[in-house]
Protein backbone atom coordinates (compact mmCIF):
# COMPACT_ATOMS: atom_id res chain seq x y z
CA UNK A 1 0.00 0.00 0.00
CA UNK A 2 1.60 3.18 -1.13
CA UNK A 3 1.63 6.42 1.21
CA UNK A 4 -1.41 7.89 -0.37
CA UNK A 5 -3.38 4.60 0.21
CA UNK A 6 -1.78 4.75 4.32
CA UNK A 7 -3.13 8.26 4.16
CA UNK A 8 -6.82 7.28 3.08
CA UNK A 9 -6.60 4.75 5.76
CA UNK A 10 -6.09 6.55 8.45
CA UNK A 11 -8.30 9.13 7.44
CA UNK A 12 -10.88 6.61 7.18
CA UNK A 13 -10.04 5.11 10.34
CA UNK A 14 -10.31 8.52 12.22
CA UNK A 15 -13.69 9.27 10.63
CA UNK A 16 -14.83 5.84 12.06
CA UNK A 17 -14.07 7.09 15.64
CA UNK A 18 -15.44 10.26 15.08
CA UNK A 19 -19.04 8.51 14.47
CA UNK A 20 -18.38 6.01 16.93
CA UNK A 21 -18.03 8.98 19.26
CA UNK A 22 -21.06 10.71 17.94
CA UNK A 23 -23.51 7.07 18.41
CA UNK A 24 -22.25 6.94 21.79
CA UNK A 25 -22.94 10.70 22.63
CA UNK A 26 -26.50 10.14 21.24
CA UNK A 27 -26.47 12.59 18.24
CA UNK A 28 -27.26 10.00 15.94
CA UNK A 29 -28.47 6.81 16.29
CA UNK A 30 -26.25 3.51 14.50
CA UNK A 31 -28.29 3.90 11.07
CA UNK A 32 -27.54 7.02 10.41
CA UNK A 33 -23.51 6.51 11.28
CA UNK A 34 -23.85 3.19 9.21
CA UNK A 35 -25.09 5.22 6.17
CA UNK A 36 -22.69 8.32 6.62
CA UNK A 37 -20.06 5.84 6.64
CA UNK A 38 -21.32 3.95 3.30
CA UNK A 39 -21.12 7.71 2.13
CA UNK A 40 -17.86 8.85 3.23
CA UNK A 41 -16.35 5.59 1.42
CA UNK A 42 -18.13 6.10 -1.60
CA UNK A 43 -16.92 9.72 -1.77
CA UNK A 44 -13.11 9.28 -0.84
CA UNK A 45 -10.86 7.12 -2.95
CA UNK A 46 -7.32 7.07 -3.34
CA UNK A 47 -7.25 9.63 -5.59
CA UNK A 48 -8.44 11.74 -3.45
CA UNK A 49 -5.40 11.62 -1.31
CA UNK A 50 -2.48 11.39 -3.87
CA UNK A 51 -1.00 14.58 -3.13
CA UNK A 52 -0.41 13.69 0.87
CA UNK A 53 3.32 12.54 1.41
CA UNK A 54 4.15 10.94 4.42
CA UNK A 55 7.83 10.57 5.27
CA UNK A 56 9.10 7.36 6.35
CA UNK A 57 8.46 7.24 10.11
CA UNK A 58 5.04 8.61 9.66
CA UNK A 59 4.03 5.64 7.76
CA UNK A 60 5.35 3.24 9.95
CA UNK A 61 3.42 5.25 12.53
CA UNK A 62 0.30 5.15 10.77
CA UNK A 63 0.56 1.80 10.14
CA UNK A 64 0.32 0.46 13.55
CA UNK A 65 -3.14 1.49 12.98
CA UNK A 66 -3.68 -1.09 10.07
CA UNK A 67 -1.98 -4.20 11.55
CA UNK A 68 -4.16 -7.07 11.51
CA UNK A 69 -4.88 -8.04 15.20
CA UNK A 70 -2.38 -5.53 16.33
CA UNK A 71 -3.36 -3.78 19.48
CA UNK A 72 -3.98 0.35 18.80
CA UNK A 73 -2.40 0.65 22.08
CA UNK A 74 1.19 -0.65 20.56
CA UNK A 75 3.37 2.50 21.79
CA UNK A 76 6.03 3.78 19.72
CA UNK A 77 9.60 5.58 20.13
CA UNK A 78 9.64 8.85 20.50
CA UNK A 79 13.53 8.55 21.65
CA UNK A 80 14.15 7.02 18.35
CA UNK A 81 11.99 9.46 15.91
CA UNK A 82 13.95 11.83 17.66
CA UNK A 83 17.04 9.99 17.02
CA UNK A 84 16.35 10.63 13.13
CA UNK A 85 17.56 14.37 13.94
CA UNK A 86 19.54 14.66 16.99
CA UNK A 87 21.26 11.28 17.74
CA UNK A 88 23.12 12.82 20.87
CA UNK A 89 20.48 14.35 22.25
CA UNK A 90 16.92 12.92 21.68
CA UNK A 91 15.71 13.46 25.08
CA UNK A 92 16.46 17.20 24.36
CA UNK A 93 14.05 17.21 21.16
CA UNK A 94 11.53 15.51 23.53
CA UNK A 95 11.69 18.14 26.03
CA UNK A 96 12.14 20.90 23.68
CA UNK A 97 8.48 19.57 22.19
CA UNK A 98 7.05 19.55 26.11
CA UNK A 99 7.60 22.94 26.55
CA UNK A 100 4.84 24.13 24.51
CA UNK A 101 1.79 25.05 25.78
CA UNK A 102 -0.18 23.40 22.73
CA UNK A 103 1.61 20.90 22.98
CA UNK A 104 0.79 20.08 26.66
CA UNK A 105 -2.94 21.08 25.79
CA UNK A 106 -2.57 17.95 23.37
CA UNK A 107 -1.68 15.74 25.59
CA UNK A 108 -4.49 17.01 28.33
CA UNK A 109 -7.16 16.75 25.23
CA UNK A 110 -5.86 12.75 24.53
CA UNK A 111 -5.31 12.03 28.46
CA UNK A 112 -9.45 13.52 28.97
CA UNK A 113 -10.20 10.85 26.04
CA UNK A 114 -8.49 7.74 27.44
CA UNK A 115 -7.34 8.18 31.19
CA UNK A 116 -10.18 8.00 34.20
CA UNK A 117 -7.18 8.39 36.35
CA UNK A 118 -6.19 11.55 35.20
CA UNK A 119 -4.92 14.58 37.44
CA UNK A 120 -7.03 17.53 35.48
CA UNK A 121 -5.70 20.29 38.02
CA UNK A 122 -2.13 19.47 37.42
CA UNK A 123 -2.49 19.12 33.81
CA UNK A 124 -4.14 22.76 34.31
CA UNK A 125 -1.29 23.98 36.73
CA UNK A 126 1.41 23.03 34.10
CA UNK A 127 -0.49 24.43 31.45
CA UNK A 128 -0.44 27.71 33.14
CA UNK A 129 3.30 26.92 33.95
CA UNK A 130 4.01 27.17 30.54
CA UNK A 131 3.60 30.99 29.84
CA UNK A 132 6.54 31.48 32.14
CA UNK A 133 10.15 31.26 30.24
CA UNK A 134 12.19 29.49 32.53
CA UNK A 135 9.71 26.29 32.25
CA UNK A 136 10.64 22.97 31.40
CA UNK A 137 8.73 19.53 31.43
CA UNK A 138 9.92 15.69 30.97
CA UNK A 139 7.85 13.40 30.36
CA UNK A 140 8.81 11.78 33.47
CA UNK A 141 7.82 14.79 34.81
CA UNK A 142 3.95 14.85 33.18
CA UNK A 143 3.68 11.04 34.22
CA UNK A 144 3.83 11.40 37.93
CA UNK A 145 2.05 15.03 38.03
CA UNK A 146 -0.50 13.89 35.91
CA UNK A 147 -0.85 10.20 36.32
CA UNK A 148 -0.62 10.42 32.29
CA UNK A 149 -0.97 7.05 30.73
CA UNK A 150 -0.53 8.23 26.91
CA UNK A 151 3.79 8.57 27.33
CA UNK A 152 6.04 5.94 29.32
CA UNK A 153 9.19 6.79 30.39
CA UNK A 154 11.70 3.98 30.62
CA UNK A 155 15.69 4.24 32.34
CA UNK A 156 18.65 2.12 31.65
CA UNK A 157 18.69 -0.14 28.31
CA UNK A 158 16.21 0.18 25.87
CA UNK A 159 14.97 2.87 27.95
CA UNK A 160 13.64 6.25 26.61
CA UNK A 161 9.90 7.72 26.16
CA UNK A 162 7.19 5.86 24.42
CA UNK A 163 3.85 7.16 23.10
CA UNK A 164 0.40 6.12 21.91
CA UNK A 165 0.35 6.66 18.36
CA UNK A 166 -1.85 9.66 18.42
CA UNK A 167 0.72 10.99 20.38
CA UNK A 168 3.83 9.90 18.53
CA UNK A 169 2.52 11.33 15.28
CA UNK A 170 1.69 14.58 16.89
CA UNK A 171 5.00 14.34 17.98
CA UNK A 172 6.80 13.73 14.19
CA UNK A 173 4.88 16.49 12.88
CA UNK A 174 6.23 18.95 15.45
CA UNK A 175 9.67 17.94 13.95
CA UNK A 176 8.90 18.04 10.71
CA UNK A 177 7.24 21.21 9.38
CA UNK A 178 6.76 19.97 5.31
CA UNK A 179 4.75 17.05 6.77
CA UNK A 180 2.43 19.51 8.80
CA UNK A 181 2.53 20.86 5.31
CA UNK A 182 1.43 18.12 3.25
CA UNK A 183 -0.94 17.55 5.79
CA UNK A 184 -3.16 20.68 5.28
CA UNK A 185 -2.55 20.71 1.69
CA UNK A 186 -4.03 16.98 1.34
CA UNK A 187 -6.70 18.14 3.99
CA UNK A 188 -8.12 21.22 2.00
CA UNK A 189 -7.88 19.30 -1.17
CA UNK A 190 -9.61 16.11 0.11
CA UNK A 191 -12.17 18.26 1.48
CA UNK A 192 -12.66 20.73 -1.51
CA UNK A 193 -13.14 17.69 -3.66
Amino acid sequence: MGESGIAYWAYMISMQKTLKDIVEKGFIDQDEADAMSEQLFERMSEDNVAQFRASGRCAEIIRTYLKPNASKDEYISLTEIARDQSAEAPGYLIQSWMRSRNTVEFLKIWEIEHNLMLDAISCDELIGATKTPSFTLTPKQWISKTNAVGLISRQGKNGGTLAHPDIAVDFHMWMEPELRMNLVKWFRKSTLA
